[in-house]
């Protein structure tokens, strides 16, 4: 936008002042178009250095052979674009027009043009079963390139699945889950410690919680450190004797919310009163073990209960009791169910993952072009988290793109061209001068094998 600042009377019509095209008043600002290289999203650009040193878009072209025909767009800046688009917040691929009258923003990126959502759809319709395969390859080789750079110690996998609604039951795998809601089903692996997603599988809605789970996690188990403490939290959808013994025979410590049968409540209730404990961080809840073995499975394991008082309908207080099975012997009573209980910090996950990339609604009526779209949006939401962790200061490590993107992405800019240099102009009065200053300076020195 640019502000013409001799004065005239607008009568209507468009009016020439200084050579612009004057096209209306909003309060005291006359409105006018004219070619500028401007852009409002100046900070996607460390964003792009971070993708570009990772070498996101030479993996895709490595990977991926979607397209029957050379000419056109490569696989990598397909790619590309549509998680650029979901990062800045684009949330269906109409939005990808943004862009595609942002001369500025493109020129940040590198991208010669943008996808129309039209060619964007297309594409995605493109993918089948093989498809989806090297796209996860991508997400493996992308994340042991990242691996030398992270950390964490201990990997807790967090594991869970949801209902991501849909608007129509006419696109394919789209029906009625257990909660009556229509939609698919995806498993969701995440990396506690990394705030990463490893892995996900899209699924029919109606598919049950632990269907496919034990090839999920052997799937997830490829994407873990092999020298990382393994740990796994899951709720009562995965307790089953596969899932645990799947732990078992992997080397994975795990707390998995027990289903409330009449058998271990009974155990439950045998437990002497005097074994109930407070907990600090739970004021009204108590806390006990206890051991059991439930049918079918080949060993007596622990069972940690968190119990609290609760009113019926009728007004009689009764114990409301939450119970997770584990196979940590060491820690305390109260340790395991604090830590087992941070697994509710999965629907903060998410949640991210469905508004805050917008990956809720998937946008076509086929069940390979939307599973790719996932994994599209499960790139957008990795990268953000890597870039988090890697290039933001500590102060960004737990915050919401929408955080991220109201501080340091949707910044206004211009790009100046001289004879040998482009200069990014940003205000001096912005604020958040000294996260690009942090930034840069660890884009500089992050080297990736």
């Amino acid at each position: 936008m640019a502000v013409a600042y001799t004065p005239f009377r607008y009568k209507g019509g468009t009016q020439q002042v200084n050579k612009q095209k004057v096209v209306g008043k909003v309060g005291k600002f006359n409105i006018c178009f004219r070619k500028e290289q401007l852009t409002s999203h100046a900070g996607t650009v460390r964003l792009q250095d971070f993708a570009h040193r990772l070498g996101v878009e030479r993996v895709l072209d490595e990977e991926l052979q979607v397209k029957m025909r050379e000419r056109g767009y490569g696989e990598g800046q397909a790619i590309g674009g549509l998680v650029d688009n979901l990062i800045v917040g684009g949330e269906h691929l109409r939005d990808l027009e943004v862009w595609r009258g942002d001369q500025g923003t493109q020129e940040l990126l590198g991208a010669e043009a943008i996808l129309a959502p039209t060619t964007a759809g297309e594409f995605l319709r493109k993918f089948d079963s093989g498809d989806i395969q090297d796209l996860q390859r991508v997400h493996l080789r992308l994340q042991e390139r990242v691996r030398p750079q992270q950390r964490a110690t201990t990997c807790t996998i967090d594991l869970d699945s949801s209902i991501y609604e849909q608007a129509s039951s006419h696109k394919e795998g789209s029906t009625k889950a257990y909660n009556g809601e229509v939609g698919s089903h995806p498993l969701l692996a995440f990396w506690a410690e990394e705030g990463a997603l490893l892995f996900s599988h899209l699924r029919r809605g109606s598919a049950h919680t632990v269907r496919n789970v034990v090839w999920f996690l052997r799937e997830t188990l490829k994407r873990v450190p092999e020298t990382a403490v393994k740990k796994l939290r899951a709720d009562s959808g995965f307790y089953s004797k596969a899932v645990v013994e799947w732990c078992e025979a992997h080397d994975f410590t795990f707390t998995i919310t027990a289903d409330q049968t009449a058998p271990l409540l009974a155990v439950i209730a045998a437990v002497p009163e005097q074994c109930w404990q407070k907990v600090p961080e739970y004021e009204l809840a108590e806390v006990a073990e206890c051991y059991y073995q439930p049918t079918g499975w080949t060993q007596a394991y622990r069972y940690v209960v968190k119990r609290e008082l609760a009113e019926a309908k009728d007004g009689e207080l009764y114990w409301k009791y939450h119970a997770t099975v584990t196979n940590e012997a060491a820690p305390s009573v109260r340790a395991v169910v604090v830590w087992h209980l941070q697994h509710a910090n999965m629907e903060n996950a998410i949640k991210e993952h469905k508004s805050g990339f917008g990956l809720e609604k998937l946008p076509t009526q086929k069940f390979h072009a939307n599973w790719a779209y996932l994994l599209i949006g499960q790139l957008a939401f990795t990268l953000v988290a890597w870039f988090k962790r890697l290039v933001l200061p500590s102060s960004y490590q737990r915050v919401t793109i929408r955080t991220i993107r109201h501080h340091l992405c949707n910044l206004a800019g211009k790009l100046i061209h001289t004879a040998r240099r482009v200069f990014l102009v940003i205000s001096d009065h912005y604020r958040y001068q000294g996260v690009w200053r942090f930034a840069i300076d660890r884009l500089a020195h992050l080297q990736f094998g």
